[in-house]
């Protein structure tokens, strides 16, 4: 009994390291070649049959590496299995009792001959969806040529990524793994604004590279970082001060209300300071932060008055002080 349990604790460190490095290299290069069987075509499906049993799950054979399900029928096209390399579904037949210890799932996409695709770089495959996930041979697999496409990166050891991508001075965002109604995210390159913990980018719409600095989208400008993250709120460029909307980043122009403050936004999206005309109206913004001034202040020495509205007061008299044509508190 306890060397049945010693034997039991080894397979499982000798599996969970395998899981490790698999995890790394995602790779089948490591499966022992199975021999002595024939590849079999039955009701449209194509088997790998030794000593009249089925092949199932991973298997390399005749340098080429496969995956058969659980009837063995051999697979083709994106398939989300387990990893190979751990021993519990490397070279089975259906007469060999299946562990499922352990088990996890990434990714892996097969040509139309059932072959693994060990592919480096960018890829353009057919995007995973509900129609064309999980095919069998002979299920009706289309091609790329008929499917709608999107574009994967594989690194160098054959792993399909996810998240952010640095390639050639260029970043990328590729989608990771999840579920969406009937599409199954998982490597697609992404494009247009996309949201990343709770931070907004944006993507070119053919490229997929992640655009910086000033960007024109439709009528609205936006400012992207250097590190693409979507500025919001106040942003300086030079000596010019920009106020960028806090929700969706859009460029402000004209009068903006903002913490309680009026202030006006030129059509370059510059905060104006100073003088301001508009008709036949005169504002003072704080020539320091661009604030509207209201009620009495202090321009170059002279005194003036602004209404709540910001308007300058000319011509009148306010409070018992009587301002000229220019404004001007008169003495």
């Amino acid at each position: 009994m306890e060397d049945t349990k010693m034997k039991f604790l080894k397979k499982m460190m000798q599996a969970g390291l395998a899981v490790f490095f698999f995890g790394l290299l995602a790779t089948s290069t490591v499966l022992a070649d199975t021999t002595g069987g024939q590849f079999v075509d039955k009701d449209n499906r194509k088997y790998y049959i030794k000593d009249d049993h089925k092949a199932i799950y991973w298997h390399k054979i005749d340098g080429k590496t496969h995956y058969f399900g659980d009837g063995g029928e051999m697979v083709v096209g994106w398939q989300y299995i387990e990893i190979p390399g751990t021993g519990y579904r490397d070279n089975l037949f259906d007469n060999r009792p299946v562990f499922e210890i352990g088990l996890q799932q990434k990714w892996y996409y097969f040509g139309q001959d059932g072959t693994l695709q060990e592919f480096v770089g960018w890829q353009q495959l057919e995007i995973k969806d509900s129609l064309n996930v999980g095919k069998k041979h002979g299920e009706g697999f289309e091609g790329p040529e008929v499917l709608k496409l999107a574009n994967y990166y594989f690194g160098q050891d054959h792993s399909l990524k996810t998240g952010w991508l640095y390639d050639q001075s260029n970043w990328y965002y590729l989608a990771k793994t999840g579920h969406l109604g009937k599409d199954y995210l998982g490597g697609e390159r992404r494009a247009g604004w996309i949201n990343d913990d709770s931070t907004w980018y944006y993507l070119d719409p053919e490229t997929g590279i992640m655009q910086t600095g000033w960007k024109q989208l439709g009528n609205k400008w936006y400012y992207l970082r250097s590190s693409g993250a979507m500025a919001t709120g106040w942003y300086q460029e030079g000596s010019s001060w920009y106020y960028l909307d806090a929700q969706n980043g859009d460029m402000k122009t004209g009068w903006a209300y903002v913490g309680n403050k009026w202030y006006y936004l030129r059509s370059s999206g510059a905060m104006a300071t100073g003088w301001y005309q508009e008709g036949s109206t005169w504002y003072y913004l704080n020539a320091s932060n661009g604030d509207m001034k209201t009620g009495w202040f202090q321009v170059g020495g002279k005194w003036y008055y602004a209404y709540s509205s910001g308007a300058l007061a000319v011509n009148t008299t306010v409070e018992g002080y009587y301002v000229n044509y220019n404004g001007e508190w008169i003495q």
